[in-house]
């Protein structure tokens, strides 16, 4: 039993706990120790960060293959560890993807509130404008257009020069 015991031990851990007792001053120890605090939160925000980008990019797979419901479920555990505009304007896509514009709506809000110059979203946000009838819709397909977007160009020629005569 003691052999087992002395096996699950991790000597080296407890050989640097001695080297530091034996040959640290109490001040490099303290230096020492916050230099350990430091590491090991570093590599905690590391490993939430690419925790983030795995569920953000899962999403993006999975709304280009049509599965809505699932990259909005990767989307929302993404946006718990981290809200970039990005993220917003691709979760409102897959809800776009599903015909719910009033969440795809919110999506585009959020993202244009984060960012102003976000002009994919300007677009996508016109276009579901048109969908729920919004008569500000073309607002935001000008801006886009004046903000070098094609898509925009199309957007706004189906929607609303068909207005216009």
């Amino acid at each position: 039993i003691v052999l087992i015991s002395l096996v699950k031990i991790n000597w080296f851990k407890i050989a640097i706990i001695v080297w530091l007792i034996l040959f640290c001053t109490f001040e490099k120890m303290k230096k020492i120790f916050l230099l350990g605090i430091i590491i090991t939160l570093s590599l905690q925000i590391h490993a939430q960060s690419n925790d983030f980008y795995n569920m953000y990019f899962d999403g993006n797979a999975l709304l280009v293959k049509g599965q809505y419901v699932k990259a909005i479920e990767c989307y929302n555990k993404a946006l718990k560890l981290s809200q970039p505009d990005y993220v917003y304007f691709n979760r409102g896509n897959a809800h776009f993807g599903k015909k719910d514009y009033t969440a795809a709506m919110a999506d585009y809000n959020k993202a244009l509130q984060m960012n102003k110059n976000y002009t994919e979203a300007y677009c996508q946000r016109g276009l579901v404008k048109s969908y729920l009838g919004d008569k500000t819709c073309c607002d935001d397909l000008k801006k886009a257009i004046k903000m070098d977007s094609p898509d925009a160009q199309d957007a706004y020629e189906k929607h609303c020069k068909k207005k216009k005569e």
